[in-house]
């Protein structure tokens, strides 16, 4: 029994945002969720069933944990990525694309402002307890969810296939207003290097965009809360829906 809560939990640490972050060394990930796991066996344990003892369906079972563990925090992390992507469209917009960086959690090629927007999403993320309501989930899913039960439907599929595609929408949605300026102010460079052509319009235009660019985030800054507070009421929805559908 300890061995199918270790699966769920450990498939959950492994891919959960904040616990699956590359600064999160694998040693500290099998740490965490061995003693999670150890903590949650004797509340979840009269939900479990008595795991098979023979190895092959015991490892069946345990491979359906590992799934379950990975829906739980693949779905956080598909939900949190909209804000990543909202800053990596502005900021290529404004040209940090030209100096990229490494995300140290994707290994992907991102920009600064990806970073900082990923490290913002963990600190509200924290803030909010949203780590505990993994967990919650992560429990409440034995009720729904008996080990050796679990199975991939199209019902689960084409709800993740929905997260993803509700992140780029939420990405897009956070990004408009400062695409759509940046855009104007493109379009007002091109215009003004067509009838001054002695003026060096690519040069002068990084600085205008990044100066008008900064100038929007801190202009958004007020309303930031409320949208990162749909963020998280989204995360909290979509792992009810991720349990039901398991």
């Amino acid at each position: 029994m300890f061995l199918v809560v270790l699966c769920r939990i450990g498939g959950l640490v492994s891919f959960a945002p904040f616990w699956s972050h590359r600064a999160v060394s694998p040693q500290i990930r099998i740490v965490l969720a061995g003693i999670m796991a150890f903590a949650l066996t004797p509340a979840v344990m009269p939900r479990i069933p008595t795991p098979p003892s023979e190895i092959g369906p015991l490892l069946l079972v345990l491979a359906g944990e590992v799934l379950i563990g990975f829906a739980l925090g693949f779905t956080g992390r598909i939900v949190f990525s909209g804000l990543e992507l909202a800053a990596h469209l502005i900021a290529s917009q404004m040209g940090f694309s030209l100096a990229g960086t490494i995300d140290p959690s994707t290994q992907a090629q991102t920009t600064a402002f990806g970073i900082i927007a990923q490290m913002l999403a963990l600190m509200i993320l924290l803030a909010a307890d949203g780590h505990h309501w993994f967990l919650a989930a992560a429990v409440k899913s034995y009720s729904l969810t008996a080990p050796g039960d679990v199975a991939i439907t199209g019902a689960l599929i084409d709800l993740l296939l929905r997260l993803s595609a509700n992140a780029l929408v939420v990405g897009v949605t956070l990004a408009a207003p400062a695409i759509v300026v940046l855009l104007a102010v493109e379009f007002a460079l091109e215009f003004f290097g067509r009838t001054a052509p002695q003026f060096q319009v690519f040069i002068l235009g990084f600085p205008i965009k990044i100066g008008i660019g900064l100038w929007l985030i801190g202009a958004s800054m007020y309303f930031l809360p409320n949208a990162l507070r749909g963020v998280s009421g989204g995360l909290l929805d979509s792992l009810g829906k991720v349990l039901g559908v398991l």
